[in-house]
């Protein structure tokens, strides 16, 4: 394989490329946020209507941690 030539690239202002990665950034964790509350929220709706024992809400809540474990690592 041979060298790829690089080449420099010049922005005309560094402290907006800043600006527009942390609004992205930030965007990025609302998303999370509300993904994870709708996700919490189906949780409690499912133990609720499965009249879950306390036992078995730990449970859900485990397999619901693994769900989210596997998920990331797929993010690496």
């Amino acid at each position: 394989m041979k060298n790829a030539e690089v080449k420099t690239m010049t922005v005309a202002n560094d402290g907006a490329l800043v600006e527009l990665l942390k609004k992205s950034r930030l965007d990025e964790r609302k998303d999370q946020h509300f993904s994870f509350s709708l996700r919490l929220a189906a949780l409690a709706v499912r133990a609720q209507q499965r009249d879950l024992s306390a036992a078995e809400v730990v449970e859900l809540i485990r397999q619901e941690s693994e769900r989210f474990e596997h998920s990331a690592q797929g993010l690496s």
